[in-house]
């Protein structure tokens, strides 16, 4: 198959794509409808299962995850069936649903269902704790054990008649208790955040914590790692984007060395970087935009290489992936890559 792909025109090949997934997202839907109805009657005890999970790991061979989400999908379709459509249509994933199904009811299905379409897991999860706030957690740091190393199970040899029952099989793993760089949101625009900090990182928030006993009172470490963020903010957009609350007037250049510089001039970084929203300005023929706030760079509609001029309407920012897409499309696939091995 993949080699029938490789002389597919872009266009087409996007559109084969298109047409897969709402391929799939039926096939998904009908999936989930039919799974329901063997969970309502029951048929997985037939197929020698104890419960829906069971059949459907062993018998339908899914994943643990894969099966729990479809479940509980089918079971909330059978009772809504908006969502079964919504799948249909693509406007709900797995994730989306297992969310949502636990707030469902006859009333507020529908206009869940339609806040809930084309979000991400996470938009879902603001979504829901906006609709019911947490209360704020409290402040408190803790020291994490050191994990146990993991050793093979003795296996003992067997003493007296061998057993016809079939081996259980082994627990499932147990996934970490904490997740690095882990955000949750509480509703009410907060968020929990959760990160594992090691000995000097403590240390040195319980120094600032000390210090910073003037200006915080009570010593919440939210308020004072607030305080840090925005300063370190401000330094990572003084750095990239030249902002500065005193910015210095633009001066002309005098020579044609500086006419020739790569560097961007402060002034046009900063203006092309609050025109552009600090994010990637690439819009796709569709008209979708990419947003994308990492690796920013300062992109040239026409490449520095051959024109040697800076200006602000120029210059947009891009991600470094849709700048190295202009490049190629510039200077060609062979002398991008042999500039890739010369930077390397």
């Amino acid at each position: 198959m993949p080699g029938t792909l490789d002389g597919l025109p872009n266009a087409q090949l996007l559109e084969r794509v298109r047409e897969l997934v709402q391929r799939g997202n039926a096939v998904e839907a009908e999936l989930l409808a039919h799974l329901a109805e063997v969970d309502a009657r029951q048929l997985y005890l037939e197929e020698g299962c104890s419960s829906m999970f069971v059949y459907c790991q062993r018998v339908l061979h899914f994943a643990e995850g894969v099966a729990y989400k479809r479940i509980q999908a089918a079971r909330a379709a059978r009772r809504h069936p908006e969502i079964l459509e919504a799948v249909r249509r693509g406007e709900l994933h797995l994730t989306a649903v297992g969310l949502l199904a636990p707030k469902l009811t006859a009333d507020n299905c529908a206009e869940l269902v339609d806040a809930a379409r084309h979000r991400s897991a996470d938009e879902v999860r603001r979504l829901l704790a906006d609709r019911e706030p947490r209360p704020a957690l409290p402040t408190f740091v803790r020291r994490i054990a050191e994990p146990a190393k993991v050793t093979a199970p003795v296996v003992l040899p067997q003493v007296g008649p061998a057993s016809c029952e079939e081996p259980s099989p082994p627990p499932p793993p147990v996934p970490p208790t904490l997740a690095p760089g882990r955000t949750e949101p509480l509703g009410a625009e907060r968020y929990r955040v959760q990160f594992t900090a090691d000995r000097e990182l403590y240390g040195q928030l319980q120094e600032l914590r000390a210090l910073m006993r003037h200006q915080v009172p009570d010593g919440d470490l939210g308020k004072i790692i607030a305080r840090a963020v925005a300063t370190l903010l401000a330094q990572a957009r003084r750095r990239k984007f030249a902002e500065t609350s005193t910015p210095r007037p633009a001066r002309p250049c005098t020579s044609p060395n500086e006419v020739a510089s790569r560097y961007i001039p402060a002034a046009i970084r900063r203006t092309v970087s609050q025109r552009d929203g600090r994010r990637c300005t690439y819009v796709s023929s569709s008209g979708r935009r990419c947003d994308s706030r990492e690796f920013l760079e300062f992109d040239h509609a026409e490449a520095w290489a051959k024109t040697r001029v800076h200006s602000i309407d120029g210059i947009t920012l891009r991600c470094r992936a849709h700048n190295q897409q202009r490049a190629r499309i510039d200077f060609g696939e062979s002398h991008m890559a042999q500039f890739r091995r010369r930077s390397k």
